[in-house]
């Protein structure tokens, strides 16, 4: 169980800095088209989709606290939708509906951690549940385009940061505490 753990926060990690990279350049390249920002987010999501299904595949237990292959399928579903309606007006709409969504469902997941920290005693669970409920707001203010005064490719490339650094932060301290998240489930 450690080790899928550990595969899963390493993935969570890889995919949380590449996003955090893409919301430096949307704020600071404002003219970055919204045809080659559901690009960039169709393509994360695929390949976060593969690596979550394949490294659920190599290791299948069934835990129902671990589910590689649900979210995955997801991600690469959510990809797959964009790319292929990549050229309708519509899709402008899409995107950061579907990326609202898997970061909701990505961010559940590590608010269920949390929860289990919370069972241990010996850790420290608020801040990853406060990162947590912070990210699904973000997740939110995604689906909902609230604008908040930015424009559109700021507005996602602020909540994609957002994300990004909220989920690294928990990946380290989910990392540190594998331990205690472990007997929860164990």
């Amino acid at each position: 169980m450690r080790k899928k753990f550990n595969k899963l926060m390493t993935i969570s990690l890889i995919t949380s800095v590449a996003l955090i990279i893409l919301g430096l350049i949307l704020i600071l390249f404002t003219k970055f088209s919204s045809e080659m920002i559901g690009y960039v987010f169709a393509i994360l999501l695929i390949i976060n989709g593969v690596l979550n299904i394949t490294d659920d595949y190599k290791q299948f237990k069934v835990f129902y606290f671990f589910d590689g292959f649900t979210s995955g399928l997801l991600s690469i579903i959510f990809g797959i939708i964009i790319i292929a309606n990549i050229r309708e007006s519509y899709i402008t709409l899409l995107t950061p509906i579907m990326t609202g969504l898997w970061i909701i469902i990505n961010s559940t997941f590590k608010l269920r951690m949390a929860l289990a920290l919370k069972d241990s005693s010996k850790t420290n669970w608020i801040l990853p549940y406060i990162l947590s409920v912070l990210t699904i707001i973000t997740g939110l203010c995604l689906i909902f385009n609230f604008d908040m005064g930015f424009g559109y490719s700021r507005l996602i490339g602020f909540l994609v940061i957002i994300y990004g650094v909220c989920d690294v932060i928990d990946v380290f301290i989910f990392k540190k505490n594998i331990k205690a998240i472990a007997k929860v489930f164990e």
